[in-house]
């Protein structure tokens, strides 16, 4: 009996340890479980944003789909790779990646600028004085990728700073039609809208285009055309340059400060072979192309020595006053560069009636205008204090006066061998420089072409 209670004793004391001993196991199994389950949530909370598309993801990759800005250019094969690829932290880095290439494609184009550069400096192309301005525009990547990640910015909002001005930049782009174009002439085409990437900026809807390629002067008011009509540009050994500026004054009544290279060519020769030369066309000598400066007779001076090929530079300089028969007309229009070239009347108004390129491809690099006079009385109105009136007493007087404009006006010389036509459709002009064939992509046309053609035929959805 005695023995029987030992145990029975014994048995409810392992009873009660082993009940005693279960609670805290249980607690720690559930403890353990409710931090596996913060710790599972914890990673999925994690993943989910990583793996999420943000919307200026998605915004993004709908504007990659047709290219609407065509400045896929080089990075065409990443952005194949990203359409591929599942939602994924690698996705979304590639796709930021590919967000600034895009941005830098399209402020500073695909044109390979390195190889244009050096070509340039090749002395064919030094000869004929060819001058293309080029301006970038430097990128905060930083900052750019911060707008982008946030989401409190558009991607077309973020792009539309970096997007070219130009009214027809997307009216050519519109153009990449496949079915429509050759190779050759996409190429072309694409060459046209890269080039419009370049033009400089000044953030204005009111600017002076002259493109070279169709000869002709377009005024651009509130990013439509006000005016339109012919130009005179640069030969073959004197050409035009490519660039932008701002018009700040223009000269009525100007006298013309003959270059070297024209008086060599020119004016000495002709005062050899008739001592009335310079009297007949009002030239007169001086020290510099100031006109209080000294004066010089030219029958006092050996000028044959001046006529050597070897000799570049004449100490003596020849002015035309102002009067009808000036070379400048009766009007110029300035804007600053360093190859001292500007817009001007003409006494030869007879060259705009031709549209043959040794007819109009013949000044010394300066631009002669149509019409300069409704350009100047549209200036004088809009962009001087000035009355018409006023200025049109000094013009009938002969009288030489400066006007210095309230507001400058952008000027850009461009070369652009696309364009709209009135009716819509694309056009072409002759590459009458060049430059068609030394600027080139840095990226391959045809392969964009195929591929393109390839995923319009297969109809993908990105």
């Amino acid at each position: 009996m005695q023995i029987i209670k030992i145990i029975f004793i014994s048995s409810c004391l392992i009873l009660i340890l082993g009940c005693t001993k279960q609670v805290p196991w249980d607690k720690v199994s559930i403890i353990n479980n409710t931090n596996n389950n913060i710790n599972i949530s914890k990673k999925i909370d994690e993943k989910t944003p990583s793996n999420k598309v943000s919307k200026n993801e998605k915004d993004f990759l709908k504007i990659l789909k047709d290219d609407k800005y065509a400045s896929l250019c080089s990075s065409q094969d990443k952005y194949l790779t990203i359409t591929n690829m599942e939602d994924s932290p690698k996705k979304s880095n590639l796709v930021r990646e590919l967000f600034y290439e895009y941005t830098n494609n399209l402020t500073n184009s695909c044109i390979d600028q390195i190889s244009f550069e050096n070509t340039l400096k090749e002395k064919k192309y030094k000869k004929r004085n060819q001058y293309y301005e080029i301006y970038n525009t430097k990128i905060d990547k930083v900052s750019l990728l911060e707008k982008f990640d946030s989401n409190t910015y558009t991607v077309e909002n973020i792009l539309s700073r970096y997007e070219p001005k130009h009214p027809d930049f997307f009216k050519l782009v519109s153009k990449l039609d496949l079915n429509k174009l050759s190779i050759k002439q996409y190429n072309k085409l694409r060459l046209n809208i890269e080039r419009l990437k370049l033009i400089k900026d000044y953030n204005n809807d009111s600017f002076v285009q002259l493109n070279v390629p169709s000869y002709n002067f377009t005024f651009y008011e509130n990013g439509e055309v006000e005016r339109k009509f012919g130009t005179i540009v640069g030969e073959e050994m004197s050409q035009t340059p490519i660039l932008s500026s701002k018009m700040s004054h223009f000269i009525i009544n100007p006298a013309w400060n003959i270059p070297d290279s024209i008086a060599k060519e020119t004016i000495i020769p002709r005062a050899l072979k008739n001592k009335n030369y310079l009297k007949s066309k009002n030239i007169v000598i001086r020290k510099n192309y100031n006109l209080d400066s000294k004066k010089y007779n030219f029958k006092d001076i050996n000028w044959k020595k001046y006529l050597k090929k070897q000799v570049k530079y004449i100490p003596y300089k020849f002015i035309q006053l102002p009067s009808q028969a000036n070379g400048m007309g009766r009007v110029k229009f300035m804007f600053p560069n360093e190859h001292a070239v500007y817009m001007h009347d003409t006494i030869g108004s007879w060259r705009f009636k031709s549209n043959k390129e040794k007819i109009r491809f013949v000044s010394h690099g300066c631009v002669r205008l149509e019409h300069p006079i409704s350009f100047l009385k549209h200036l004088t109105i809009n962009y001087t204090p000035k009355t018409y009136k006023d200025i049109r007493k000094s013009y009938l007087r002969n009288q030489m006066r400066t006007v210095d404009l309230s507001k400058k006006v952008p000027v850009h010389i461009t070369y652009l061998t696309s364009f709209i036509k009135k009716n819509g459709e694309l056009g072409f002009y002759k590459d009458v420089y060049g430059y068609d064939k030394i600027q080139k992509l840095n990226f391959s046309v045809k392969e964009e072409f195929t591929t393109l053609a390839s995923i319009n035929k297969e109809n993908k959805s990105f």
